[in-house]
């Protein structure tokens, strides 16, 4: 039943975490870019998954305040959180967009090219994109990571390596419908038991500031102290 509840709020983009009634509110009084409407319209009809619009909204503020030059993002879907960062920054920045799914990338690229916004997508494995960027010495000052939960644990000193100085690293899905707190179906021990690992690890990290939010379907926020 349970179970039953979260896809039907999922494919109407609303949290499981937070009250439905709240989500609607809230998401009503945040509406904006025309764009961005017509990409959750197109995920809700095509039950394709993209970040909550309570915390693409958080995105975008963190991305407003920080104004970084450069932006990683750890998989695309269809570019709703590309242009959410994007917008936030007027376009003013070199993004990089990471997918293995060929086909969410070309829709992704449909959207930016309507928003006159450029973005530097790569198709390929997240990780082996990752080790490519580090042999390359490249640095960014913001990384948003929204991708297999089960992968979180394995990119913790590869995101070190690859933030500036004050860089700022965010996650999404980290409390995956609430079931980070124990009451789960037994299909998704492993990736309950891979998310609190990173959680855990990443207080370990020295000289960085850590923050997790209980917004959408929950959000680390990471940010580097020199």
């Amino acid at each position: 039943m349970k179970n039953e509840k979260f896809l039907e709020n999922r494919w109407n983009n609303l949290s499981e975490i937070t009250p439905t009634e709240i989500e609607k509110f809230v998401d009503i009084y945040n509406k904006g870019n025309h764009l961005l409407i017509e990409m959750e319209k197109f995920a809700a009809e095509n039950k394709v998954p993209i970040l909550l619009p309570s915390s693409a909204k958080l995105l975008q503020l963190i991305c407003r305040l920080k104004q970084p030059k450069t932006i990683l993002e750890l998989g695309t879907g269809i570019g709703y959180s590309t242009l959410n960062m994007l917008l936030a920054v007027n376009g003013k920045c070199n993004l990089t967009s990471v997918d293995f799914n060929a086909d969410r990338i070309e829709i992704a690229r449909s959207f930016i090219k309507k928003s006159d916004f450029k973005t530097d997508f790569i198709c390929n494995d997240i990780f082996e994109t990752i080790t490519e960027l580090i042999c390359n010495e490249r640095k960014f000052d913001l990384i948003f990571a929204d991708s297999m939960k089960s992968e979180y644990p394995f990119f913790n000193y590869k995101i070190q390596t690859l933030l500036n100085n004050n860089g700022i690293a965010i996650f999404d899905n980290v409390l995956f419908r609430g079931y980070i707190c124990d009451n789960y179906p037994k299909k998704y021990k492993r990736s309950v038991k891979l998310l609190k690992k990173f959680l855990d690890d990443i207080k370990t990290y020295p000289s960085f500031d850590i923050s997790l939010l209980p917004v959408g379907d929950g959000l680390l926020v990471i940010k580097q102290e020199i």
